[in-house]
């Protein structure tokens, strides 16, 4: 189930980009060469960056590429490095819970007063709610990640900061 909702997200972000790059490149021809240009690509792009880096954030968080600091975790073994991993995933747990509530409180303000975009006079509804999406699909994922800790003892993506490993990856990512 959670490797299908990786696909789709993914190919949520890979879509978007690619329209947003195209609709704005088109823009910037149409502006430079023709004279002329759309109001609303603009507007869209912006949104659409919004979408990216809101549903961005949880795809990174499936693929362990949030930036940690990991300094005093590799240090711990055993239990307490595990306690630990599950405290840090609760504190993120809660600010994206958080997060994921006041976003909900906006769009459904937002929605209510009916404001609309200036250029494509769509509900701005549509804009806010990428907030309160990207912040409950990490949620999810935080506590699938905290129960699977729980439950194995095992922290997922945890051994990739090993020095040797790393030097190794850097040496083969040289090239002269």
């Amino acid at each position: 189930m959670l490797s299908i909702f990786n696909k789709i997200e993914e190919k949520f972000l890979i879509l978007n980009l690619l329209v947003s790059t195209i609709i704005v490149f088109l823009n910037v021809v149409l502006r430079y060469v023709f004279s002329a240009s759309l109001s609303w690509v603009d507007e869209a792009a912006r949104y659409m960056f919004l979408w990216l880096i809101w549903v961005g954030a949880d795809y990174a968080m499936a693929n362990r590429a949030h930036l940690r600091i990991t300094m005093i975790p590799d240090r711990m073994h055993g239990k307490s490095r595990i306690r630990i991993e599950c405290l840090v995933l609760a504190i993120w747990l809660c600010f994206c819970v958080f997060l994921g509530y006041q976003g909900v409180k906006l769009v459904t303000i937002v929605v209510a007063q009916q404001q609309l975009s200036t250029a494509m006079q769509i509900n701005m509804g549509w804009a806010y709610a990428c907030v309160p999406c990207g912040a409950i699909f990490m949620a999810i994922r935080i506590f699938l990640d905290i129960l699977s800790v729980i439950r194995t003892g095992t922290i997922p993506g945890a051994g990739s900061n090993d020095p040797k490993k790393l030097a190794e990856e850097a040496l083969e990512g040289v090239t002269m």
